[in-house]
């Protein structure tokens, strides 16, 4: 969306934002939930949840300033940064905890 030369490529960017949204917000809550003990299940996607209504709140502020300051534009690509960061660290703890499950008991 940062570099949308129309509405239509805005549309498109937007459409593709939700569905990864909509998929990527509950897998990562399962994997979450999946490695608390079962007693602490429900702390765990509490936290979850919680983290993400942080986010939402900080980060409509930070980006109202990176517009004020820089322009519409701008916004998409801090988001998009910031995405690519989170998913680098996702990424590296997917991998760190598969490693950890293969481990010989």
């Amino acid at each position: 969306m940062w570099l949308a030369a129309g509405v239509l490529a805005a549309t498109i960017g937007a459409a593709l934002t939700g569905f990864g949204y909509a998929l990527v917000f509950p897998a990562l809550g399962v994997e979450a939930v999946r490695g608390a003990p079962p007693e602490s299940r429900g702390v765990a996607m509490g936290a979850y949840t919680a983290c993400l209504d942080v986010a939402l709140g900080v980060s409509g502020p930070v980006l109202g300033a990176i517009a004020s300051r820089t322009g519409l534009s701008s916004v998409f690509l801090a988001s998009a940064v910031a995405v690519f960061g989170a998913a680098f660290i996702a990424v590296r703890l997917l991998g760190a905890r598969s490693t950890i499950d293969e481990a010989p008991q």
